[in-house]
This record gives structure tokens, sequence and C-alpha cells, in this order.
């Protein structure tokens, strides 16, 4: 894998050097200094964008660059102006994927909140950084994840160049992550999603064109795929759950999905695709089947015999169960704000927010 971050602190370059790419590791690590991309004079006549751009595209071809680790705040580059922003833009239009992190940060609801509606925002162009992963000085729990993130973009890719048929006919992003998820029967539920495409995908993926000038790049349309998937569909969810969804569904505790013979019995239902190494995902589909086969709750099931599992809601004919997206967290249906905020997808039927967390929430975020 080739790393290339953008960061103004020598010290965490050298520290995160250390365990990316030590010696003997098959990893390439690259810096701002390593791809000449500051203290360099600007061309007169041409604009520092296009400059920049061209500067990019020319180490993404020289480096083979896979990921982009960019730091939120580069105020200490001097001569060279280079803003978080522009790197984003840029590596947009390359096709390359970016994770942006911010070292002064902390893992608050409050934050939390703040990063999902940025996402509504700036989805499109990057991935967060948890900002637990970039705390303290071991940072061999982020290369982990990095190493899961560039392998999800890089499945997408590979996905696209092994079957050409995909892209030959405009299917729009729906279908076209539905075939390439090998979930056919997807589309309908990825529909939900599609609210955002013009966002997601500048140049929409639903548009018939002739014009092959007009349509971007395998690179660039695997990496929109790529953030689609990754910030809004596996983000808010829907058709594919993380634990404390998939629990939720199942009228179960988040600590009960810890069981080992509940994960046995919900083995076939766990998601087998992009970003799967990031975490654990479950397809809805599946774990409802699994609802259906043991008389409408999986604490029926033989497996489970004997087995004592928490459950939420003590009448499972009475309400529902959803995903809390700021807790990440099962919450009952009397608990869940409603409606949703308008930022969460029709698509993500199971994500809501706790109504007592957004009710504290809302008032100081307002006022910023």
């Amino acid at each position: 894998m080739n790393l290339l971050i953008i960061e103004d602190e020598p010290e965490f370059i050298s520290r995160l050097r250390s365990v990316f790419a030590p010696e003997g590791s098959n990893n390439k690590f690259f810096t701002p200094d390593d791809i000449g991309l500051v203290n360099e004079k600007v061309e007169q006549g041409r604009s520092f964008e296009e400059q920049f751009l061209g500067k990019l595209r020319e180490a993404h071809r020289a480096r083979a660059i896979d990921l982009v680790l960019l730091d939120t705040d580069l105020s200490r580059f001097k001569g060279f102006p280079i803003s978080q922003t522009l790197c984003r833009q840029a590596f947009q239009e390359i096709g390359v994927p970016v994770c942006r992190y911010k070292k002064t940060y902390s893992q608050t609801d409050s934050n939390r909140l703040k990063d999902l509606k940025r996402i509504a925002r700036e989805g499109a162009s990057a991935v967060w950084v948890p900002p637990h992963l970039v705390k303290g000085e071991d940072l061999s729990n982020l290369v982990i994840w990095l190493q899961a993130v560039n392998a999800g973009f890089v499945r997408i890719r590979e996905r696209l160049q092994s079957d050409p048929s995909m892209l030959e006919k405009n299917h729009g992003p729906a279908a076209l992550l539905a075939r390439l998820l090998g979930k056919p029967k997807m589309r309908a539920d990825l529909l939900g999603y599609t609210s955002q495409n013009l966002f997601f995908f500048a140049a929409p993926l639903s548009e018939d064109s002739d014009d092959e000038a007009c349509k971007p790049d395998l690179l660039v349309q695997s990496t929109r795929l790529g953030y689609w998937l990754f910030n809004y569909v596996l983000t808010f969810p829907g058709p594919i759950l993380p634990v404390a969804a998939a629990a939720a569904l199942l009228n179960l505790s988040r600590d009960a999905f810890d069981s080992p013979q509940l994960k046995a019995l919900c083995a076939d239902a766990r998601y087998q695709g992009p970003f799967d190494g990031v975490q654990d995902f479950y397809l809805r589909d599946k774990l409802n089947d699994l609802v259906d086969a043991n008389g409408g709750s999986v604490t029926g099931s033989a497996a489970l015999h004997g087995i004592q599992l928490e459950t939420l809601i003590s009448d499972p004919e009475g309400t529902h169960a959803y995903y809390c997206v700021l807790s990440d967290a099962p919450i009952t249906a009397a608990q869940a704000a409603n409606p949703s905020p308008d930022w969460i997808p029709p698509g993500a039927d199971m994500a809501r927010i706790d109504q007592d967390l957004l009710d504290y929430l809302e008032p100081m975020l307002n006022k910023r």
C-alpha cells in the first residue's frame, strides 16, 4: 500500500512512518516534501489551483498513490498555501481516496452530530478517521484501519475492472452498487439513498450520455462509489447494518451480540463486501430470514437454548427498535426522534437519533 500523508507536523509524520512502513515492509510512505508539494515557487500566468492539481497528478502517476491521509489543519505550511479543502477537491478530481483527520478532536456526542452533518456537505470527497485512532503515541490501530479502508476501495475498483459490462451501460448508482455487491435485489433498498446522487456523483451515473468525454474514468467512478457506500449506506444503516443496528433489528441489547452462540447463529448474515474489514456488518434481509425461521425471535432458536440474552422490548409485537447514529446503540421507538433529521437518507430506515440526546445537543450547535 502506498500512502501519502499531507500533514504539517514532523513529529506526527515520524511516528506514523515508523509503524506504517517499518524496515522490510512492502508499504510505501510519502510526505509533501517527498513529492515536491511544498516550498515550490508559484508560476506566473497559471492559477495556483491548476498548478497544485498538476503536481498531485504527477505524484499519483510517479508514486502510484493508493490512499491519502489528510490533516484538517495545515496552517503550519509556509510559502505554498495548501488547504485541506483544496486537497480534497484535487484528489476528488483525480479519483484517489482521501481519509481526513483532526488531531485536536474529541469523540463526544456533539462532535459526532457535527460529523454526521458534515457528511451531508463533504462526504463525497473524504472519509473521516475515527478520532481515537489519531490520539496517543501508538498509531498501530490507525494503520490497521487505513489498510481496511484502502482494501475496500481496491475491492470496488477491481470489481469494476473485472466486469467492464457494469460500466458499459449507465444503470444508476443503486443498480450499479447492488450488482457490484452481488446483491441485485438490494437495488430497491439502495434507491432510498439516491437523494444525494448529484452530490456524490457530480456527473450523475444515471445520466445516459454517448459523450465519453463527459463520463468519469474508472478510478474516479470507483472512488465515488466507495464514498457513497462508506459515508452514506454504511454510516446510516438500512440494508446493511453495523452490530448495534443488527442488535436492534433482533430486539437485543448491544452487549447481547457479543454472545459467541449468537454470532455463530448470525454468521451467514455477515456482510462480505467492500469495507467489511473496517468493522462487522450484517445484511438485514438475512437477519430477517433468521427471525422468521425462529418464530419471530432469534431467542427461540435451538442454538441459543439456555443462553440468556438481554432484549430491548419485552413485548416484541408492541413496537420496534432502531439504531441511534449518535450513540452507536440500539434504541426503542419511544426513545427515537420522530421524524428523523432531513440529513438522514430516507433509505436508512434503521437509523434514528435518541430524542433526549438531540434535545440536549441541538441548542448548543445552533448557537455556533
